[in-house]
């Protein structure tokens, strides 16, 4: 059911109408109508309305608020010196590929340590609303939310347009998050992911693409990482999530950092 984007009385009516065409949604003017009035007239479809300061998606009898989650405790974890695998990999400057944005969590911590971040994420409706709330982060989430750009596209087809060597790091996110997930938005995310597991030829489209490696994500303990034959990186022993590293088959692959 294709989704719905319209707008709160502070919204701007061509942000709604720039997202519902770059995400294959559908957009409608507000028109004085009350938000019980639009969800009626949506007739289950889900509608994501947009204030200027705010975001919210209504889909199944629930609102869901745009957020920046768990990106920016991760990065301030990490300015205390606690291990980040993500910003490991990642340096200042650097073009990054997030090819499963999902949320848009590893692509703000990305860009919050400097790089530029090329997000891409197959649901359009989960494209137009992490879109909106990179847009709408607030303080020292604005200047990262806007190194990121939006791509609504299947992974898999995305890389294999891409010359070798595009982009510094891949980063994938692709395993379906299991229900023991807390929180709203992994509901939402898990409603809307893509549940395909990841295979080996989408795994060397990603290292032909990175100058320098792929970094791919996985629920700890990491048994998906170790079936794809990776290594899990844990940040701290009670991590509930880890990483694995793949280096670039790209002949642009660049020098090892000093």
């Amino acid at each position: 059911m294709q989704g719905i984007v319209t707008t709160a009385a502070s919204g701007d009516a061509a942000e709604a109408a720039e997202l519902a065409g770059r995400c294959g949604l559908r957009c409608e003017a507000r028109a004085g109508r009350t938000l019980q009035q639009v969800l009626e007239g949506a007739a289950g479809a889900p509608v994501l309305v947009l204030a200027a300061r705010r975001a919210d998606l209504y889909e199944g009898g629930k609102a869901f608020r745009a957020t920046a989650g768990m990106a920016f405790l991760r990065v301030l974890r990490a300015r205390k010196g606690e291990p980040e695998p993500l910003l490991t990999h990642v340096q200042p400057g650097d073009q990054v590929l997030d090819a499963t944005l999902g949320l848009g969590g590893d692509a703000l911590v990305a860009a919050a340590a400097g790089a530029r971040v090329t997000g891409v994420e197959a649901s359009g409706l989960l494209a137009a609303f992490t879109q909106a709330a990179l847009r709408r982060l607030p303080g020292h989430g604005r200047e990262p939310g806007r190194s990121v750009e939006v791509r609504n596209a299947d992974h898999r087809e995305f890389l294999r347009a891409q010359q070798a060597g595009s982009f510094d790091v891949v980063l994938l996110d692709p395993m379906f998050r299991r229900a023991g997930d807390a929180g709203p938005l992994f509901e939402l995310l898990r409603a809307h992911a893509d549940r395909a597991p990841l295979g080996p030829a989408t795994l060397r489209e990603a290292q032909r693409v990175a100058r320098r490696g792929v970094l791919v994500k996985d629920a700890a303990p990491g048994d998906e990482l170790r079936r794809l034959g990776l290594a899990p990186q844990l940040s701290r022993r009670s991590a509930t999530i880890c990483f694995g590293w793949l280096p670039s088959t790209s002949s642009s692959q660049a020098p090892p950092a000093p």
